[in-house]
């Protein structure tokens, strides 16, 4: 079956869409009438529309005179909105004033999450550079238990990220303190991904004289910079998106906030955006991985010098307003991606 639309089609499709984002009802041949919009006939329109749902643009929901969209029909309506939002056209300006000016970078991450949820009304997500993008501040090593070691890393601008891994025999305290005066002496200052490639160079530097104690601390480093990293995620109104939905999704929403608790969930959807340019945009079905099939999610990644290091998000119902979503998460990308390229030159302190 050929499923390609005609203008008409096309027309009509985005009619009922942008209708059921406002109403939150199915929408009926009468009510894009009186829009005045279309020109056509309820007759027309009525025969549109069935069309649309035989090719499963639309559905016919319960013995309702109306139609809403599926997810064919919004994956559609969006891949039309993001190659207009590619296209060669003037950034979106952030309708309110943005806090670039933020001392500590984690509230104005956190600030940026309050924003995309006040300016959406659904809930805003933001996930912080890795840990591998951030300067070398100090790294301190603690023996929780027999043979593990916790490290805790604090980069210049104030982030903290700490993880757990296992070494081969038990350090005492003032054995981990002289390893972590070793690495903080030897690397703080220098971006974390340089950190590391030092770090293997002076390994095999220090392999051919004796000098046990820099090569413990450079082995100790190793293995703390080697474990899963693991990001800081905001989240803010969440609550927002109960006022969306009916009380038959309420398992739906149950699984989400769920998803929201965790946070581990979202962060891996989050961050597989990472590995891909621009706004990406999960409808429905495509976002099982949250535990949910009634939500999308619009998110894009920021960027510091070309690369990848974060990404901002909005989730809300699959009937969320796509058209003022796509370009509020696109403009609190680059306005994010802006603060860390001038936050690494010392612009911003």
């Amino acid at each position: 079956m050929n499923t390609s639309l005609n203008n008409r089609s096309q027309q009509i499709l985005n009619a009922v869409i942008l209708c059921h984002i406002r109403l939150g009802a199915p929408v009926g041949s009468r009510t894009l009438t009186k829009l005045g919009e279309i020109g056509l006939s309820p007759a027309t329109i009525r025969n549109v529309m069935a069309d649309l749902e035989e090719l499963g643009y639309l559905t016919h929901p319960h013995t309702s005179a109306g139609r809403v969209p599926t997810e064919k029909g919004y994956r559609h309506y969006v891949d039309h909105l993001l190659h207009e939002a590619i296209g060669p056209q003037p950034p979106t300006p952030m309708p309110v004033e943005w806090p670039v000016r933020q001392e500590n970078p984690a509230e104005l991450l956190h600030e940026a999450s309050r924003l995309l949820s006040q300016m959406s009304h659904y809930a805003g997500v933001v996930i912080a550079p890795r840990i591998s993008h951030r300067t070398f501040r100090q790294i301190e090593f603690i023996a929780l238990r027999p043979r593990q070691v916790l490290a805790i890393f604090v980069s210049e601008d104030g982030l903290i990220h700490h993880t757990l891994f296992e070494v081969d025999r038990d350090f005492s305290g003032s054995e981990l303190a002289q390893m972590a005066d070793h690495l903080n002496s030897r690397f703080a200052g220098m971006a974390l991904q340089s950190v590391k490639r030092r770090m293997l160079e002076e390994m095999r530097e220090v392999k051919e004289r004796y000098d046990s104690l820099l090569r413990r601390a450079l082995e100790l480093g190793r293995q703390a910079m080697n474990t899963p990293e693991n990001s800081e995620i905001y989240v803010e109104g969440a609550t927002n998106i109960l006022n969306q939905f009916d009380v038959a999704d309420f398992d739906e929403m149950k699984r989400l906030f769920r998803a929201f608790e965790e946070k581990y969930r979202l962060l891996k959807v989050l961050e597989q955006c990472l590995e891909n340019p621009g706004v990406q945009v999960y409808i429905g079905s495509e976002n099982a991985a949250l535990g949910t099939t009634t939500c999308s999610l619009v998110v894009s990644a920021y960027e510091c010098d070309g690369q990848p290091i974060g990404s901002v998000g909005v989730i809300g119902p699959t009937r969320m307003d796509y058209s003022s979503v796509i370009p509020l998460v696109q403009a609190t990308a680059r306005q994010l991606g802006l603060f860390f390229e001038e936050w690494r030159e010392g612009l911003v302190r």
